[in-house]
């Protein structure tokens, strides 16, 4: 694929928390900045804001994100499969006590 170079300056601080932010949405700083330069030219000016919800509201704890660490790494799964809704109830409400 064929592309061009854009260069600009920028403040350090302001190149790491883009790249900060870029990384936490999944994606390079170069990806970021074409996604902002397509949406921009579709839409004649500044597009809608990409952005991570306020205080990372919807984003895991430390507690959870480590439970979700332990299960997708096999060492304390926290699911089934279950081989009826009656089972999978049961295994939840055992997980509440």
């Amino acid at each position: 694929m064929n592309s061009a170079t854009i260069a600009f300056r920028v403040k350090p601080e302001i190149k790491r928390r883009a790249d900060k932010l870029f990384s936490r949405l999944g994606m390079s700083t170069s990806t970021g900045m074409n996604i902002l330069l397509m949406q921009t030219i579709e839409h004649r000016g500044f597009p809608f804001p990409i952005q991570l919800p306020e205080e990372d509201e919807h984003m895991p704890n430390a507690e959870t994100r480590a439970v979700l660490d332990r299960d997708m790494a096999g060492l304390e799964p926290s699911y089934g499969p279950f081989n009826s809704v009656e089972e999978m109830l049961k295994s939840a409400l055992d997980m509440e006590d």
